[in-house]
């Protein structure tokens, strides 16, 4: 039923749908934990900002960017099971 919904029916094609949510994987669980560990936003997470004469420091961490950050991390998660589907898919198809 999983490969029926996948739309994948060569090996290959499982391999490269494993692939890609595998990255996808690694990309959010990446931002998270770096969200997570600094409290900071991701667009501008510690920069100081120069306006005319002085120097603009940063916002201090939050608790609210650190949920975010597990947020994200929870979001990586959910991407390593297609994966893994995909992957076991391949190698079904690949023995038998």
């Amino acid at each position: 039923m999983a490969v029926t919904l996948a739309g994948a029916d060569t090996p290959g094609e499982h391999l490269q749908l494993a692939a890609f949510t595998a990255m996808a994987a690694v990309v959010f669980i990446w931002l998270g934990r770096r969200q997570r560990s600094t409290g900071r936003s991701l667009i501008a997470p510690s920069e100081t900002m120069r306006t005319a004469d002085r120097l603009i420091p940063p916002p201090a961490p939050s608790r609210g960017h650190r949920a975010a950050g597990c947020m994200w991390i929870g979001v990586g998660g959910i991407f390593v099971l297609p994966a893994v589907f995909n992957l076991l898919a391949a190698i079904h198809e690949l023995i038998s």
